[in-house]
């Protein structure tokens, strides 16, 4: 009896949970999400290169914007068009994180990447002013000349590379030209 009263409740979470996608698939296109699981199936056994190029086919499949059911609980919206992103950053009302946001948290604690609401919008407010255009132009020429050694040093590698593993790492990469370029500027007087 409790079995059976457990299962129809299952079931009944299952219908309600299966509306609601329903209702939100009218209002933005999405894959077809599976029971439980959403669209998570797209992504199983994927590697971050392999789910980066698969987000990229479902942009092509479904446009610009598209949902993502990723789990019973987590729907998702992915924003491919400048002007849309550009809309959402903007808005004052768009100020809170989305759940996986949480997992950060233990590790930058409520910094500006992880906090939401008016204390993101406060921190914001304090932190634009240094990356607006003017300020930024004083960087151009040190970006361009890091760039350009950064794109000589990885030709360089691969050349040295084409008889080993022909990998190269990226990360180590863009971390030592990202050093050199705050290192060019801060020894500019």
């Amino acid at each position: 009896m409790w079995l059976f009263l457990i299962l129809l409740l299952l079931a009944a979470i299952l219908l309600v949970e299966m509306l609601r996608f329903v209702r939100i698939m009218k209002t933005i296109p999405c894959p077809l999400p599976l029971p439980l699981l959403g669209n998570a199936h797209l992504f199983v056994g994927l590697t971050p290169a392999e789910a980066c190029l698969r987000m990229g086919e479902l942009a092509e499949t479904y446009g610009d914007t598209f949902g993502l059911f990723l789990g019973p609980k987590s729907f998702s919206v992915m924003l491919f068009n400048p002007r849309d992103v550009e809309r959402v950053l903007g808005s004052t009302q768009l100020l809170d994180k989305s759940h996986e946001y949480s997992f950060l948290g233990r590790w930058l604690n409520e910094g500006l990447l992880v906090s939401s609401g008016r204390k993101w919008h406060r921190r914001r407010k304090i932190i634009t002013p240094a990356f607006h255009f003017r300020v930024l132009e004083a960087y151009v020429e040190i970006f361009d000349r890091q760039s350009r050694q950064l794109v000589r040093q990885m030709g360089q590698r691969r050349k040295i590379e084409v008889n080993g593993s022909g990998k190269i790492n990226l990360g180590e990469a863009i971390h030592l030209c990202t050093l050199d370029a705050i290192c060019g500027k801060s020894w500019v007087f």
